[in-house]
């Protein structure tokens, strides 16, 4: 809850206010009274009114702190996405070059295996020619 505080152009226009209401000697003509009852409302209305705009700044304050640390959070929260994005690009990179590695290392395996399997076809093929050879004579 906040605390509401006088502000001292309020506490002043109360006083005039005050002094202005109180007798000083003798009476005064009744349109003379009037205009100091009217001067009287008026400096009181003024009083009021600021009052009433001491403790709506005040509120303003209030939530301009509060604005501010929402964008300080949210700035805060924009920073650790920004890291979190820089870190995921970092694995990705890295997971591109390792699937690089893996695909060379695939094709370099591929040709191997093609390659023995060249060189067993060509041992099958001299064991039948040895083969055939000893049955013909």
């Amino acid at each position: 809850m906040p605390t509401t505080k006088t502000s001292l152009f309020a506490s002043l226009l109360r006083t005039v206010a005050d002094w202005a209401s109180a007798p000083h000697g003798t009476p005064k003509p009744s349109a003379r009274a009037e205009r100091r009852r009217r001067a009287r409302q008026r400096l009181k209305a003024r009083a009021t009114l600021a009052d009433l705009y001491q403790t709506a700044a005040e509120n303003l304050g209030a939530q301009v702190d509060a604005l501010r640390q929402m964008v300080d959070g949210l700035n805060a929260d924009r920073e650790r996405l920004q890291q979190q994005i820089q870190i995921h690009h970092e694995c990705m990179e890295d997971l591109g070059r390792r699937n690089a590695y893996l695909l060379d290392q695939c094709a370099t395996s591929q040709h191997e295996a093609e390659h023995w399997k060249r060189f067993a076809e060509g041992e099958r093929a001299q064991e039948a020619e040895i083969a055939r050879k000893l049955q013909l004579n």
